[in-house]
C-alpha cells in the first residue's frame, strides 16, 4: 500500500504539482505514524539478536534444572528405584568380607602354631618353678610365642641366656627340654651338655664335627615332618673356639629353608660381672643388654650375630633363696620350718644394696645345706 502511494504521489508531481491529491490530511498523518512504528519495531529485532548472538550474555544462558530430591519418612512403603541406588556399595561390602575372612584366617592359623607348642603351659611351668626371674621369663616367652606362631622364617631363633650361678639357667634348660619332648618328637629336641658331649679341649674339633653333624641330621628329620627343631646348649662357657664358630654358622641367614626353621637357647655364665654390677646399680636387668653384648662381643662373634637374642638373668633376693629352701626341703620330704629355712638363708652371703640383699651365690648352696639336714 506504502508503495503504490509512493507512486501516485510521484505521479502527481511529474504532472506539475497542479492536481492536488486524493487522500485527505487524516489519512496521510496515518500512513506517517505506520512508516515510523514499522522502522522502531525492525531497529529493536536488531539489537535483541546481536544480544542473543552473545554468549556472555545472561540472556543465552540456560536454567540450571535441579534435581528433584524426594525424602520418604520411615515408616512409608514406598522405596526409591534400584536404580538409584550407589553401585559402589556391592563392591564394598564384598571387599570388607574379603578382609575379614583374609585376617581370621590368619589369625586362625597363628593360633594352631602356638597352641601345638602348648606355650601357655610352658610360661606356667617356669613361672611356677624358676624363681625370681619374671622379666626373663616374659622376654623368652615374646621370643617364642613371636617365632612358634609361623612356620617360615628369615632366619633362625638364637635365645642366649646369661646369668650368675645359681640364678636358675640349667633348670629353666631342664625345663625347656622337659617341655619341647612332650609336645614334638622327642629326636627333635636336642640337650647338649659340654661338660658331657666335649670334657676334653683337644677333642674339640673333633667335637664340633660330631655337633654340626648332629643339628644337620635333626634339622633335615624335621624339615620331613614339617616340626621345628630345639637344640638347648648348657654350659656355654666351657665350649671352645671351634664349637662356638660351627654354631655361629648355623646362626647365618643365607642357608637353606630347613635351617632358617630351628630354635636355638644357649645358656651361660659369661658377662656375669656385667650383668651383677648393672642389678646392683639399677635394681633389675632393664638396660643391661647393651653392655652385656659389647663385653661378649670381646670373647667370640657369635654373640654380634644379629640373629641373637641376648637374655640377661637377674640376682636372686633373700626372698627367692627362702623359696628355694621351701621346695627344696619339701622334695627332699623335710617338713618346712619357716623359722628354720630363714635361719638356713641367713647363713648365705650377700650383696646389700639400698635395703635389698642379693645372694652372692643364688640357690647354688641351697641343695648342699639341705643334705646336711
Amino acid at each position: 500500500m506504502d508503495v503504490q502511494v509512493e507512486k501516485e504521489r510521484g505521479n502527481e508531481e511529474n504532472e506539475g504539482g497542479q492536481r492536488t491529491s486524493i487522500f485527505s490530511p487524516q489519512l496521510k498523518a496515518m500512513m506517517r505514524i505506520k512508516k515510523k512504528y514499522l522502522k522502531r519495531s525492525n531497529s529493536v529485532k536488531l539489537a535483541v539478536g546481536s544480544v542473543a548472538s552473545d554468549p556472555k550474555s545472561p540472556q543465552t544462558r540456560k536454567p540450571k534444572r535441579r534435581k528433584s530430591r524426594v525424602l520418604f519418612p520411615n515408616d512409608t512403603l514406598i522405596k526409591p528405584k534400584k536404580d538409584e541406588r550407589s553401585r559402589a556399595k556391592p563392591f564394598l561390602v564384598l571387599f570388607s568380607v574379603i578382609v575379614f575372612v583374609q585376617v581370621y584366617n590368619a589369625i586362625e592359623n597363628l593360633d594352631d602354631h602356638v597352641m601345638k607348642y602348648d606355650l601357655e603351659g610352658l610360661e606356667r611351668a617356669m613361672h611356677r618353678e624358676v624363681f625370681g626371674q619374671p622379666e626373663a621369663l616374659e622376654e623368652l616367652m615374646d621370643h617364642l610365642n613371636d617365632y612358634l606362631s609361623t612356620y617360615a622364617h628369615q632366619h633362625p631363633l638364637a635365645l642366649s641366656l646369661h646369668g650368675a650361678s645359681g640364678v636358675g639357667k640349667s633348670h629353666l634348660g631342664r625345663l625347656l627340654v622337659r617341655h619341647f619332648r612332650s609336645v614334638v618328637e622327642d629326636k627333635l629336641v636336642v640337650h647338649y651338655l659340654s661338660k658331657h658331649h666335649c670334657p676334653l679341649k683337644e677333642a674339640a674339633q673333633h667335637c664340633a664335627s660330631a655337633l654340626a653333624r648332629r643339628i644337620t641330621e635333626v634339622v633335615t628329620r624335621a624339615e620331613e615332618e614339617e616340626q621345628i627343631p630345639f637344640f638347648i646348649l648348657d654350659d656355654v662357657e666351657l665350649m671352645p673356639p671351634p664349637l662356638l664358630d660351627i654354631l655361629q654358622t648355623f646362626l647365618q641367614s643365607d642357608q637353606t629353608n630347613e635351617f632358617l626353621n630351628v630354635v636355638y637357647v644357649f645358656l651361660s655364665s659369661l658377662g656375669q660381672s656385667e650383668i651383677t654390677a648393672h642389678v646392683l646399680q639399677n635394681a633389675s636387668t632393664a638396660g643391661a643388654h647393651k653392655p652385656l653384648r659389647r663385653a661378649l662381643s670381646l670373647i667370640h662373634p657369635l654373640w654380634t650375630e644379629p640373629a641373637l637374642e641376648l637374655i640377661p638373668l637377674s640376682l636372686l633376693e633373700r626372698e627367692h633363696i627362702i623359696q628355694c629352701f621351701l621346695e627344696e626341703m619339701t622334695l627332699e620330704g623335710f617338713y618346712p620350718d619357716l623359722s628354720h629355712v630363714e635361719r638356713l638363708a641367713d647363713e648365705l652371703a650377700y650383696h646389700s644394696v639400698a635395703g635389698r640383699q642379693y645372694a652372692k651365690t643364688g640357690c647354688k648352696q641351697v641343695v648342699g645345706k639341705v643334705n646336711q639336714l
